[in-house]
């Protein structure tokens, strides 16, 4: 890891040519959270005034084999900046700063911390909001033309969008080399109960409240594109609406601010679809399915040694609450169960 004095020195090429030879860096400062990358915080004095940015950087692991590296996630944050998708503005891709990829971009102010966002008072207003600003946002990120996503990880040749997803989980599962049985339940009523599939559209995959900016008035910006891909929409429509990102407001469905029905109703309004819960309930198992993967795979990393870190620790101890998640959803007598 790299100490703020190096990083600073290994800055200030890039800052002097953007900026100007009288531009300096001050309060660069490593902030909390991150299991894949670090993510940094500088201020630029300039003669244009001040700036504040932030440096996303690789830390060494991914939390799946599809993540993507700073350059292609940078490259997707362009896309979706240039279609006018609240994003912070790209400024630079550094193939090697001070040892590793980064890349730049502007610091968006205003709270990212799901337990903060979901509880602070100063946020009411904000939580009222955010259903509908999430889900057009969504429909702005989905409605960038998946051609120019080419780049992108996705479906096969003759794949669905869905299936393609299915398979990648099947693969994490199978990578960790250890028995789960009711994460290989879950994947077994997924392949007994295929959803419709739909032409893929560039999917955020990770979009959720903790992935946000938030202000008084709601919705600042979408952060952490590291696992953008080409999907099926109804991945990002559920992932934001699992238990683990409601943040104990378990009532609230849609990431712990609001209803699913207000999210749905401004996407579909935005995007000309009509998706429903009970449409989407297959993709609301799924996501339950790439997160209890993900904690497996985290804690992983910690236990092997390849990264002893208590947050990586942490993450392996809400399995168990999600697996208890998807046997609920798996329940025929759960009240949103489809049927078979």
């Amino acid at each position: 890891m790299s100490d703020p004095q190096a990083l600073a020195a290994a800055l200030a090429p890039w800052v002097v040519g953007r900026f100007g030879a009288e531009a300096a860096i001050s309060g660069l400062r490593l902030l909390a959270g991150g299991a894949s990358q670090q993510v940094w915080r500088l201020e630029i004095a300039a003669s244009a005034g001040p700036l504040a940015l932030i440096v996303r950087r690789d830390l060494g692991g991914r939390m799946f084999a599809t993540a993507l590296g700073r350059q292609a996630e940078f490259a997707v944050i362009e896309l979706a900046h240039a279609a006018g998708v609240p994003v912070p503005q790209p400024y630079a891709y550094l193939e090697n700063l001070d040892g590793k990829a980064a890349f730049v971009m502007a610091c968006l102010e205003g709270e990212t911390i799901g337990r903060r966002i979901v509880r602070e008072p100063s946020l009411a207003n904000a939580r009222r909001l955010l259903p509908q600003q999430m889900g057009s946002a969504l429909a702005a990120i989905h409605g960038i033309a998946v051609a120019e996503a080419a780049f992108l990880p996705g479906p096969a040749a003759g794949e669905g969008a869905a299936a393609y997803g299915l398979r990648l989980l099947e693969q994490e599962l199978a990578a960790v080399a250890e028995p789960y049985p009711v994460l290989e339940l879950g994947l077994a009523w997924l392949r007994a109960h295929p959803p419709a599939e739909l032409p893929p559209v560039l999917c955020h995959g990770d979009y959720r409240v903790g992935n946000v900016v938030v202000d008084e008035q709601g919705l600042v910006g979408v952060l952490d594109w590291e696992f953008a891909h080409r999907g099926h929409p109804g991945e990002d429509l559920t992932f934001g609406a699992i238990r683990a990102w409601r943040f104990g407001e378990a009532g609230k469905h849609y990431g712990g601010v609001g209803d699913m029905a207000a999210f749905l109703s401004a996407y579909n309004t935005a995007r000309g679809t009509a998706f429903t819960e009970r449409e989407l309930y297959w993709f609301e198992v799924a996501s339950n399915l790439k997160w209890a993967i993900a904690t497996v795979t985290q804690a992983r990393r910690h236990l092997s040694g390849q990264e002893p870190s208590l947050e990586l620790a942490s993450l392996g101890r809400m399995t168990a609450e999600i697996e208890l998640e998807i046997l609920s959803l798996l329940d025929p007598r759960h009240p949103r169960h489809p049927g078979d």
